[in-house]
């Protein structure tokens, strides 16, 4: 008897926590409701990402507006900052790659830990909650099909010098890592200062193709055929394109760079109930599901890639957002050594 009434106490207890933390979530979804909006600065895809999350989160949550406003991350982190100065602050959540990092710096990132952030890996958020990872990147080379056939892409990065792909290789030239100086901070990173500037002095002669469309923009053009490899391209960005009628393949170098995009709070935003609500929605296996249907790599791991060949059976070198712009500044120099405009 006295056993089965230890059981029933704690199964009282565990329903008057679970009780508790209901009611706390019904508190902060009434919240959100009374302020009835919640701006977000993203930088994910709008047709395969931004824009479903929203509306799976405006149907979930009916009387709450998401204002999706979709940049590049340079962009938004230039808007939020003027924001913070002006006193004038739109946006209420961010997203990005290292944006988190800038914003943490300059104290307009708020903590917070999003109940929902308990599926997603401790690498892939901040211990203080100041930015949780709602997506992975993994930075590969591309190939158009069509152009370089399988058993003629490159599969190591010594690949990428032999002389047959001179002027045929072509990145993003944005000064962010997911451009070109992703692949630079990749090769510092994993084959140490001298071999990592030996190598990409070789690199430098191949006469690599610029685009100054961003990541995107490299994809694009693979699929447009302008070039058969491209040394900068998201593994999911290639499924998305396939989609579309593209023949593109990828091709995992190893080490892959492994990059997030990250969501945060921004401190004083003018609706921080809503805010939270819509990270908490795109933290949670539901939202995580949205994006999965959206070919987007989630970084939940209760929910699974469409193709797990995206995320798994690979060795990647994960940067997060502070060590991403602490090696930035050694990647500008490398990049403005060997590749002077």
């Amino acid at each position: 008897m006295k056993r089965i009434a230890a059981v029933l106490t704690v199964l009282a207890m565990l329903t008057a926590l679970a009780g508790a933390a209901q009611a706390a979530s019904q508190a902060l979804i009434d919240a959100a409701k009374r302020e009835g909006r919640v701006v977000w600065y993203t930088t994910l895809l709008l047709d395969e990402a931004s824009g479903p999350l929203a509306a799976a989160f405006e149907k979930k949550y009916p009387g709450i507006h998401v204002e999706v406003s979709r940049k590049d991350s340079s962009e938004h982190l230039r808007a939020i900052m003027g924001e913070a100065r002006s006193g004038a602050k739109r946006a209420d959540v961010f997203d990005g790659t290292t944006t988190a990092a800038f914003l943490m710096r300059d104290g307009i990132a708020e903590a917070y830990k999003a109940d929902s952030a308990v599926d997603i890996p401790a690498r892939y958020k901040d211990p203080n909650g100041y930015w949780t990872a709602q997506v992975l990147y993994f930075q590969t080379i591309g190939y158009n099909a069509d152009l370089a056939p399988a058993g003629q892409a490159p599969a190591t990065y010594q690949d990428l010098l032999d002389p047959k792909w001179e002027g045929k290789l072509g990145w993003s030239v944005d000064d962010q890592l997911t451009g070109g100086l992703g692949l630079i901070v990749n090769i510092l990173d994993t084959m140490g200062e001298q071999t990592g500037t030996e190598y990409l002095a070789a690199l430098a002669k191949q006469d690599i193709i610029r685009v100054r469309t961003g990541l995107n923009g490299v994809t694009r053009s693979l699929a447009a055929k302008e070039f058969p490899i491209g040394l900068t391209v998201d593994n999911h960005h290639v499924v998305i394109a396939n989609g579309k009628g593209a023949h593109l393949r990828w091709v995992a170098l190893s080490p892959v760079l492994g990059l997030s995009n990250n969501i945060g709070l921004i401190k004083g935003a003018p609706h921080p109930n809503a805010a939270k609500l819509l990270i908490d929605f795109n933290l949670s296996v539901e939202g995580q599901t949205v994006l999965k249907n959206g070919e987007h790599i989630p970084a939940s791991d209760k929910v699974e890639a469409r193709d797990p060949s995206l995320k798994r059976g690979f060795a990647v070198n994960y940067i997060s957002p502070q060590a991403g712009v602490a090696q930035t500044e050694r990647a500008l120099a490398a990049f403005h050594k060997f590749w002077r405009e």
